[in-house]
């Protein structure tokens, strides 16, 4: 069973840990969508390896788990809407007349939104919760005992299977929310073939990397999923011409489309490559 010592999980922990707190002044001013985008995926990164592995580093790993489940829903708040306005704002530019005046009036809607989201997102970085957690996670990596082993080759191949039942349980017509639960089990598939990378090698690498494109292909349908949920309310508030709001919403439902059936034609790609990676 392919095992990595600890230490190079202690080095991918530090590593997210660093790329956190590099993002965090540039989150709280607010300016820069990457570094919210940055410190958002830390957050994701750090709760896979715990998740994975936790029970070697810290002795309570569901609660250093909880706490930044915490931070990502406020950080993942504010950055969905990032997405969301850039995606409607490089809309806006290839629309005229009703349409137009529809997006504009729904992007006003979010640049409140985003306001509030911001603020919120500034209280909670200044919290004295959030510096908790910094101690905590800086508590977990200088207790941990180095130069142990890790079964990541099997929490690997578990991450796999897991993945598989959950495309197999799809059908033909999925619905949004098991589609959302594939982009998740893919993302943990992909984060578990990095902490194997270097025990497995080039077949974790290469299952890692194409799990990488589906998952962003799974990202553009449920963005464009979210995208349609969101302007099906926004449109209504801002009273948009009907004619314009069935147009507006067709082109999210389109995107979905497009991005699930290029799910479907990678994804044959990605199971033969966990079967190698992972048998």
């Amino acid at each position: 069973m392919a095992k990595v010592v600890l230490d190079d999980v202690l080095t991918m922990l530090r590593a997210q840990r660093r790329a956190l707190l590099a993002g965090e002044r540039g989150t709280r001013l607010g300016r820069d969508p990457e570094a919210l985008h940055a410190m958002r995926t830390a957050v994701r990164r750090l709760r896979a390896i715990l998740r994975a592995v936790g029970s070697s580093l810290d002795p309570e790993p569901a609660r250093l788990g909880r706490e930044l489940r915490w931070l990502g829903r406020v950080l993942g708040g504010a950055r969905d809407l990032d997405v969301l306005r850039a995606h409607l704002r490089a809309e806006l530019a290839s629309l005229q007349g009703a349409d137009a005046t529809a997006l504009r009036r729904v992007l006003a809607r979010l640049d409140a939104e985003r306001t509030r989201a911001q603020a919120a997102v500034r209280a909670t970085l200044a919290s004295a919760r959030f510096a908790r957690l910094r101690r905590s996670l800086d508590a977990a990596l200088a207790a941990a005992t180095a130069g142990g082993d890790v079964a990541v080759g099997r929490i690997a191949r578990r991450r796999f299977k897991k993945l598989r039942r959950a495309v197999e349980a799809l059908g033909q017509a999925p619905t949004d929310r098991q589609v959302h639960a594939v982009r998740v089990a893919v993302k943990r598939a992909r984060y578990a073939a990095e902490l194997a990378r270097g025990a497995v090698g080039r077949r974790a690498k290469r299952f890692g990397r194409e799990a990488g494109r589906l998952q962003d292909i799974l990202g553009e349908y449920q963005d464009a999923a979210v995208a349609e949920a969101r302007l099906r309310t926004l449109l209504r508030t801002v009273g948009a011409d009907r004619a314009a709001a069935r147009r507006l919403l067709a082109r999210q439902q389109h995107r979905r489309r497009m991005a699930w059936a290029d799910f479907r034609d990678r994804w044959p790609k990605l199971e033969r490559r966990g079967r190698k990676a992972w048998s």
